[in-house]
């Protein structure tokens, strides 16, 4: 199966009013979605690499609907209740649809995997809230230590690819996952409901005076302080240097790897990241 329709399917799962209206779904995990239908496609025989590709990112969003219950403190009011409560059932409803989906198809091996690539997640997860309550987190650890997290659940799946194919496999999964990773810290940084412990925290924590950090100790730092901090400290363009360099880093493997089946999906896969960091991406690509 070529085609990529995983987004589509999923909005079977997603798109009801009373989460609609109460909560907000996150991101989709679309470039690790359509990176993981590419890879198993190569080899699954049974064509269940769309059934994978759907199962596995229903369960990223379930996990990610949970972690916004994390963002919210102090006193709520009732809808902010009502809003917490939904982002605790829809993520639970996601989840029991991805269980739906794999036992259905008789993959049962492929439920205990995920399963258990879910507890590893949450115990990584676990590690890393409790160093940055401390503020013992660097801003280029924050980013490393959330790349693995948004990678953990796809790579239930290397144990299915080819030998030659899993060095390839794993390096393109941990830069798409990279660029996703930058992509939502941008939004992040503009998003005041987001904003605290977003990679642009820590970065502005690290590089700050003792007046700043001080400001940033508090966690209720005002908006015009925190944009004027970005702009102090540049943070959108180390953002966007890190995306380039690694949108540079996917196009040096394409190159390694020209004969490698289903090159002009990963280049699609590729495409929107590319547009972040115009014009500048054209140079990258003639180094």
């Amino acid at each position: 199966m070529n085609s990529y329709r995983v987004p589509q399917l999923a909005k079977k799962y997603t798109d009801y009013d009373m989460i609609r209206q109460h909560t907000e779904i996150p991101s989709f995990p679309d470039s690790r979605a359509r990176l993981l239908q590419v890879f198993v496609g190569r080899t699954d025989e049974k064509g269940h690499q769309e059934l994978f590709a759907l199962a596995t990112s229903l369960v990223q969003l379930a996990m990610d609907t949970h972690d916004r219950i994390d963002t919210i403190s102090g006193d709520r009011g009732e809808q902010e209740m009502r809003s917490r409560q939904l982002n605790v059932l829809a993520g639970d409803y996601l989840s029991s649809r991805f269980y739906q989906l794999l036992a259905h198809a008789g993959e049962i091996e492929m439920i205990g995997k995920l399963s258990g690539a879910v507890s590893e997640v949450n115990a990584r997860k676990m590690t890393l809230y409790e160093r940055m309550k401390k503020l013992l987190v660097s801003a280029d650890e924050y980013l490393r230590e959330t790349v693995q997290l948004r990678m953990q659940l796809f790579l239930s799946f290397t144990h299915m690819m080819r030998d030659e194919d899993k060095s390839l496999w794993h390096s393109l999964l941990l830069e798409f996952s990279t660029c996703e990773t930058i992509a939502h810290e941008m939004n992040r940084m503009r998003d005041e409901q987001q904003m605290l412990h977003s990679y642009a925290f820590w970065h502005m924590y690290e590089n700050g005076n003792d007046e700043e950090r001080s400001h940033l100790r508090q966690m209720q730092i005002d908006p015009r302080t925190w944009s004027a901090l970005v702009l102090k400290y540049s943070v959108s363009e180390v953002l966007l240097d890190k995306l380039r360099e690694s949108t540079h880093r996917i196009q040096l493997l394409l190159q390694d790897e020209a004969e490698l089946q289903g090159l002009q999906e990963i280049d699609a896969i590729l495409g929107p990241y590319l547009s972040y960091v115009q014009p500048s991406h054209a140079a990258v690509r003639e180094d």
